[in-house]
């Protein structure tokens, strides 16, 4: 018969959460598209999230939960008018952020760079409509149980909704299609 006290504990690193981890000040998010004057960049300024993954002796194993959030606000393309109109396109007035919430994250095996993949879906909101999404990312250990994990997501804006904004009198016209880059490190 199992002594309570070694039945407890067994219960209690069975019933343990996955750990969790922040992004780290130097994690970047951007997104890029094109106009018909000029291909453009914003950067997003701002951003907060979490992340909780399953651990194995070499690094990340399935991530299980993930929430990303971004103020519109902190979004800066490094031109007042463009921030305006992306500002007034995205609706922050009414919904003054983008969400991003993991549905599942899988990750597969390193390569013998050190680089693995992760399928990750979820459904993003932009502009208070949510979508599915799959995302196709890479991480790679960096020690100290830090990691660095890269990828981008291809989007249109009508699918949220959104008419992409024009300028000049409507001369000034920006491509539906946007890509929303990441090169974020994670740590513990």
């Amino acid at each position: 018969m199992m002594h309570s006290g070694v039945a407890l504990v067994l219960c209690l690193i069975v019933a343990a959460p996955p750990p969790s981890f922040v992004f780290e000040p130097s994690s970047r998010l951007w997104v890029e598209g094109t106009s018909s004057l000029h291909d453009w960049s914003c950067e997003v300024e701002h951003f907060a999230g979490t992340l909780e993954a399953e651990t194995t002796d070499t690094g990340l194993a399935n991530l299980t939960h993930t929430r990303v959030t971004v103020p519109v606000q902190g979004i800066d393309c490094d031109n007042g008018t463009m921030n305006g109109k992306l500002r007034k396109a995205l609706a922050s007035s009414d919904h003054p952020t983008v969400t991003f919430a993991l549905t599942r994250g899988i990750v597969g095996a390193d390569d013998t760079d050190g680089w693995f993949d992760i399928d990750v879906l979820g459904q993003l909101t932009v502009a208070g409509e949510t979508k599915p999404v799959q995302i196709a990312a890479r991480g790679k250990a960096l020690g100290d149980e830090r990691f660095r994990l890269t990828g981008h997501l291809a989007l249109h804006m009508t699918d949220y909704g959104i008419d992409p904004p024009t300028a000049l009198l409507g001369t000034l016209k920006t491509g539906d299609e946007v890509t929303v880059h990441f090169d974020a490190t994670i740590r513990r």
